[in-house]
């Protein structure tokens, strides 16, 4: 059995003891009587130590520590002499079934994300591409637009949105694992047919949401929007998929990396398509 599968058993097991335990907490005579906020976290910090990345991408100390401290704090604003045991022994015994529902809970999202790690290699090794993600590309970022304000030089943001034609086929995939297999592959595939289209100089970057974004110093809206129709044109060519793409320009149109963002972003999500290049200048010239 592998660690993900073992993750998957012991997280199981733990939360089928945990509404055991409620159930028999429930009855005339409980074997134990464990407070009712006790159970709702012992429950909630599942979903929230895998769906939340900052908790199980530092030491497993501190989501711990976390946890305990939000415990405590129940503990301290409840009165639980007239629903529970006050004995020292059923809180200790509390406290420390909920920290091993942390440690399991941060097993299984650290196993989760390093086979997400595992499927991003497999397709950045089937497609190669240069895209870079979102947070390691900040300070790359911060030196074009240094560099644009110090030298008044122009500078264009592009977000390419790509999404499959049929959306039966997109149905279908939700209904198997290996939609988030063939997504990363998608990416992959994408991100090299883009590197394929734009300047070495432009920085290619990949947001939380999948969605790619272009980087481009000392390039007008005009070059910019020329840019975009290729890159769309090249990626549909490769990959049969619609690209909607927003365009917009520094400084004439924002001065900060997040309004551009926020404005080719918009015009990305209001663009049915961009197959006409009439219908990319009426949108950005907007």
């Amino acid at each position: 059995m592998t660690n993900l599968k073992k993750s998957f058993f012991w997280i199981a097991f733990y939360l089928l003891i945990v509404l055991v335990l409620a159930q028999l907490d429930r009855s005339d005579t409980p074997i134990i009587n464990f407070a009712a906020y006790f159970y709702l976290v012992a429950i909630f910090l599942v979903p929230v130590m895998i769906f939340v990345p900052s908790l199980h991408k530092v030491s497993v100390v501190v989501p711990m520590v976390f946890w305990a401290a939000i415990y405590f704090v129940l503990l301290q604003s409840t009165d639980r002499s007239l629903t529970a045991s006050s004995d020292v022994e059923v809180i200790v015994l509390e406290l420390v079934i909920l920290e091993v529902g942390v440690w399991l809970s941060y097993q299984l999202a650290v196993g989760i994300a390093q086979s997400e790690s595992l499927m991003d290699v497999l397709a950045q090794g089937t497609f190669p591409h240069r895209a870079i993600e979102f947070d390691v590309a900040s300070e790359q970022i911060k030196t074009e637009f240094g560099r644009s304000r110090r030298y008044h030089r122009p500078l264009s943001l592009l977000v390419v949105h790509v999404y499959p034609k049929d959306d039966e086929m997109v149905r279908e995939m939700l209904k198997s694992l290996q939609r988030d297999v063939l997504t990363r592959l998608s990416n992959a595939r994408i991100g090299q047919a883009i590197g394929e289209a734009i300047r070495q100089t432009d920085l290619l970057i990949r947001d939380h949401i999948g969605r790619f974004v272009i980087l481009c110093p000392e390039t007008d809206l005009e070059n910019a929007v020329f840019l975009a129709e290729r890159t769309c044109k090249i990626i549909e060519d490769r990959t049969g998929l619609h690209v909607n793409c927003g365009v917009a320009s520094f400084p004439d149109e924002a001065l900060t990396f997040e309004d551009l963002l926020y404005i080719a972003r918009d015009r990305s999500m209001q663009s049915s398509e961009l197959k006409k290049p009439v219908e990319l200048n009426e949108q950005v010239v907007k």
